[in-house]
């Protein structure tokens, strides 16, 4: 693990206190690593941490949740701690500036960066030993407990949430989140809880045995913001929010939906201008859309890069990279390793693997290229296969510049198709293709020189007398 140095100035610290694997989550996997929009859960809490400005540890408190170390790394920001004693772990790295420390649950992921700060700010204002999050009964989510005050509005009780929703005296708070003076915390760290899912209420009920002081904050937001995801269905709830505000941002940031609801957007997705996204489109993973594309319908984008002015239509890319103006679909498949350079035209049914295609190329039909480098301004014909595999190794396919491949030729690799060379259709190519020259037949054999397009002969006649 790689650890940012902390900045000596920050006053607030952030704990992310990862849950393991829950029995209402039916799951052997932690709950803080199950995804939402393509990061795991314990991410938004601990990213929204960091964007507000504090230093921020994340707490693995069992095996399970110990994974969660390889997407806490310097691109974090976070330091990242996996031992029992995570408290006195969590204080060794805290910078010594710090007097204000967040405790938020992993499974909170739709926490705001509003929440947070408006915990430090009431206390730090008010000196407060603990400050926690209050709502209406009403308004209370199953993971809450309640408060009971007494006549002089001091927090006499804390309650479990049944207790709550039956007297009606009672206010809720929010068992996942709240602040502490790290003085306080740290006074008391022998007494909280080994399990760190528990501790932020086991904070607050010591809080009131001992009379230390207590503020509450009152939630003024959507009820969704403070959902705490215990099974499957808060973590739909949780993935259908959290989508929406994805496709938002991208709508402010230039990003024209045909119909939103239907657009699926991993958070690691970016965006540039003036983009259209048709319906039923899906894009994952470390994905880039460059400006002026269009997207769709029935496309999906998985790590794939586009750069600008490109048309993707009902088709599927893979960990491929696409340059400038180009047309990709309908029923393309572009799969890892494969590099499209710009002005390059891919057409019904065609499939690409890890291969590189340069500017001007037209691939238009069915067809699969794989391991292959295709020139300069070549057309590929329907129905073209690259033979790569022999039933060992695979094997490369070069097509040189301005080479004219016929409908259904079978080229079998590794094999070299010279530039401005031509093959017939139905052809089987074993061998080296010189420049230049015609080949078809089964197996193919070179059957004299390529006529060439007129201005094409006068630049080699001019090639020729050196002009």
């Amino acid at each position: 693990m790689t650890e940012s140095d902390p900045d000596p100035h920050q006053s607030t610290a952030a704990i992310i206190l990862a849950t393991g694997p829950t029995e209402r989550m039916q799951s052997r996997r932690a709950t803080s690593l199950h995804a939402l929009a393509g990061r795991p859960m314990a991410v938004y809490p601990s990213q929204a941490a960091l964007d507000n400005g504090c230093f921020t540890v994340v707490i693995s408190g069992s095996a399970e949740t110990s994974a969660l170390e390889d997407y806490f790394s310097a691109a974090y920001g976070c330091v990242f701690l996996s031992k029992a004693k995570w408290l006195e772990a969590a204080f060794s790295v805290i910078p010594d500036t710090v007097g204000t420390v967040l405790l938020i649950s992993g499974a909170m992921p739709l926490l705001s960066e509003e929440i947070m700060a408006r915990l430090v700010q009431h206390q730090q204002e008010t000196a407060s030993h603990l400050v926690v999050l209050a709502f209406p009964t009403a308004d209370a989510p199953q993971s809450s407990g309640g408060l009971m005050r007494d006549a002089a509005g001091r927090i006499e009780r804390i309650l479990t949430h049944e207790d709550a929703m039956r007297d009606p005296r009672a206010e809720c708070f929010s068992t996942s989140v709240m602040c502490v003076a790290r003085a306080w915390l740290q006074e008391h760290r022998e007494a909280i809880p080994v399990q760190d899912e528990g501790c932020p209420a086991a904070l607050a009920a010591l809080a009131v045995a001992e009379g230390a002081r207590i503020e509450t904050v009152h939630h003024t937001g959507t009820d969704v913001e403070l959902i705490f995801v215990e099974d499957r269905a808060d973590l739909a709830l949780a993935e259908t929010t959290l989508r929406a505000r994805i496709r938002t941002r991208a709508m402010r940031g230039g990003v024209t939906f045909v119909d939103p609801a239907t657009v699926w957007i991993d958070d690691t997705v970016t965006f540039g201008r003036d983009i259209t996204i048709l319906p039923n489109c899906h894009l994952y993973g470390d994905t880039v859309i460059g400006d002026n594309c269009t997207l769709g319908p029935n496309s999906r984008l998985q790590d794939t890069r586009l750069a600008a002015n490109v048309t993707v239509m009902e088709s599927v890319l893979e960990g491929a990279e696409v340059g400038e103006n180009v047309r990709i679909g309908p029923f393309a498949h572009l799969r890892p390793g494969t590099v499209i350079a710009n002005d390059v035209e891919i057409g019904n049914y065609a499939e690409l693997k890890n291969t590189r295609v340069s500017p001007g190329a037209k691939i238009h039909h069915v067809g699969y290229l794989g391991d292959t480098v295709v020139g300069n301004d070549v057309n590929v014909g329907a129905g073209t296969i690259t033979c790569n595999y022999d039933g060992a190794d695979k094997h490369e396919t070069e097509i040189g510049e301005g080479a004219f491949i016929g409908s259904g030729t079978l080229l079998v690799a590794p094999v070299r198709v010279g530039s401005k060379a031509m093959t017939g259709a139905g052809s089987v190519v074993t061998r080296d293709v010189p420049p230049q020259a015609k080949a078809y037949g089964v197996p193919a054999r070179v059957r004299g020189v390529r006529a060439l397009p007129a201005e094409t002969e006068q630049e080699r006649s001019d090639e020729k007398r050196g002009a």
